[in-house]
């Protein structure tokens, strides 16, 4: 493997003014952490909805670059602290090594300082490389994963080690400037980096490579956060058909999309959860009645009697459709539910 050229290094790192797809989303972050800083306790909640876009959306893009695509364009989800994780782990792992400097900085005083950040500078770039292959935190501390992938890399490693000792300085530095100026500098260094750690990973393919354990493994995971992605699109589509007064159109096509779940079962589940912490519960109830009919033309009776007495608990009126009364009363009694099979008798 030969080292990069200059030209291809100064291309990764001018990547994010480069690609439209990254730079507005750059300006975007930029905008709002400054609205942030000047924002007071508003700014600091404003910053605790940030963090989570702006970090899940720096290790998208070393992802993407690690597999020499163009990222994504980060979406509403993006600002949500749950869903993709793993993109948030360097969180923890700046902390933490931020911890250690300072502990290292008050027992050994400048020497102890160097020493712990010559290894955050080390250990850094390897961890977020190799979480981004395998999408696993544990795997991004593990030393048998870290070891084997600075060896793979080691001919061009030290670049994005060097990369990192220059940024950190001229991202100290910018603090000299206006505060807008500032923000701007630092993210602008910050997605520079990312981007140039991911190009560097490119060339080697370890972003397919099995040896690293949890590359497998994670496969189920990036499956599950994709069928999610689909999930939620069906379900915003059903929404724009109900909030516009056409539950029966919303519903139909939730139910028509939920045929095409790999897992029908658990999206049904799924649409249930999301449609029930809607404002208006209405639609989430019809659909409920067709969750009902589902289990019980399955024979899931008890999973049925459940999730009528959770929707009386909403609406006391609430029943199963006529057609399934009579399957619904016969739950009822199998799970010694007297009570429940009597009141809808009732109707």
């Amino acid at each position: 493997m030969t080292s990069p050229s200059p030209v291809d290094l100064l291309r990764a790192i001018a990547y994010p003014l480069t690609e439209s797809r990254v730079l507005v989303p750059l300006v975007f972050f930029w905008l709002l952490v400054s609205f942030a800083s000047w924002g007071g306790l508003l700014g600091l909640f404003l910053m605790f909805l940030i963090l989570p876009a702006l970090i899940r959306y720096q290790m998208i893009l070393l992802a993407a670059r690690a597999r020499g695509v163009t990222p994504e364009v980060p979406g509403i989800e993006f600002f949500n602290w749950f869903g993709r994780t793993w993109t948030l782990f360097p969180v923890f792992v700046v902390v933490f090594l931020g911890w250690a400097t300072t502990e290292a900085a008050e027992g050994f005083g400048i020497a102890g300082m160097l020493v712990m950040l010559s290894i955050a500078g080390v250990f850094f770039p390897a961890s977020i490389a190799v979480l981004a292959i395998t999408h696993s935190p544990l795997q991004s501390l593990n030393p048998a994963a870290l070891g084997r992938f600075l060896v793979r890399t080691r001919a061009t490693y030290w670049i994005a080690v060097l990369t990192l000792i220059v940024f950190s300085w001229l991202s100290i530095s910018a603090e000299a400037l206006p505060m807008m100026l500032a923000v701007l500098a630092q993210l602008l260094l910050s997605f520079s980096f990312f981007s140039l750690a991911g190009s560097l990973i490119e060339p080697y393919g370890l972003i397919e490579d099995i040896e690293l354990p949890a590359a497998m493994q994670q496969d189920a995971s990036t499956a599950m956060e994709v069928l999610e992605k689909k999930r939620a699109n069906a379900l915003s589509h059903a929404y724009g058909f109900i909030s516009r007064g056409n539950r029966d159109g919303g519903l139909r096509h939730a139910l028509a999309w939920i045929q095409e779940d790999p897992d029908p079962a658990a999206g049904r589940a799924w649409f249930l959860e999301r449609m029930l912490a809607w404002d208006d519960p209405q639609a989430a109830l019809v659909f409920a009645q067709h969750c009902i009919h589902d289990h019980l033309e399955y024979g899931e009776q008890v999973p049925a009697v459940k999730l009528i007495m959770r929707c009386r608990l909403i609406d006391e009126r609430f029943r199963p459709f006529p057609g399934d009364m009579q399957a619904a009363i016969a739950a009822c009694d199998v799970a010694d539910n007297h009570a429940l099979a009597a009141s809808l008798r009732h109707y």
